[in-house]
């Protein structure tokens, strides 16, 4: 079975990519949306980010994104980012590691580890391929307004957080730039299964 690393910085567009392959086959671990979940189910992970953020990022009883986010990505450099993915890592990355183990008892052709700090948590030690997307940096900033309800300054901010392109590039294997082409999307999700194809013959 291969497993495909999809890394890159917020906005690029890593989930187009990501339902390119799924259509090929694949499974897809989403580690956002892992992270999210867990953010609603794990209580040591929440109790963890209340020592280290404040009981300002709950409601309910329950870890407010939207407060979390204002922490993390106000104007306070990076320390509040390294903060919060240090605390995450580990239960994110246990997460994706059973959904690898259970693509492998299931037979499955491939599984897609679309995770932003992919890298950073290492996981891409874990992969046959690391796939590296990336866009243009206004492009980015319109998809975060998009899907995050957010200010451009806001997303500016949240992309300044982040390591840049040249982080990513030395990483991965294949490179995507996402300029929202649905058809150069298409082909790259063929070009990467190919490569494997090839590979595993």
């Amino acid at each position: 079975m291969k497993i495909i690393g999809i890394t890159g910085p917020s906005g690029s567009g890593k989930s187009m990519l990501a339902a390119a392959l799924t259509a090929r086959g694949y499974l897809h671990a989403d580690a956002d949306a892992i992270y999210h979940d867990l953010l609603r189910t794990s209580a040591p992970m929440r109790a963890e980010l209340v020592a280290a953020f404040g009981d300002g990022i709950l409601k309910d009883g329950q870890i407010d994104r939207t407060a979390l986010a204002a922490r993390v990505f106000g104007a306070h450099g990076k320390k509040p980012l390294l903060r919060l993915n240090k605390i995450t890592h580990k239960y994110v990355c246990r997460a994706c590691v059973k959904e690898i183990r259970a693509a492998v008892d299931a037979g499955a052709k491939g599984i897609l580890l679309d995770a932003p700090l992919l890298i950073e948590a290492r996981l891409d030690r874990l992969c046959d391929l690391v796939v590296c997307v990336t866009a243009p940096t206004e492009m980015r900033v319109r998809r975060i307004v998009a899907r995050d309800g957010i200010s451009d300054a806001a997303a500016l901010r949240r992309i300044r957080s982040q390591p840049n392109d040249a982080f990513y590039l030395k990483k991965c294997g294949y490179l995507l730039l996402n300029d929202g082409d649905a058809g150069k999307i298409d082909a790259a999700a063929r070009e990467i299964d190919l490569l494997l194809s090839e590979e595993h013959a």
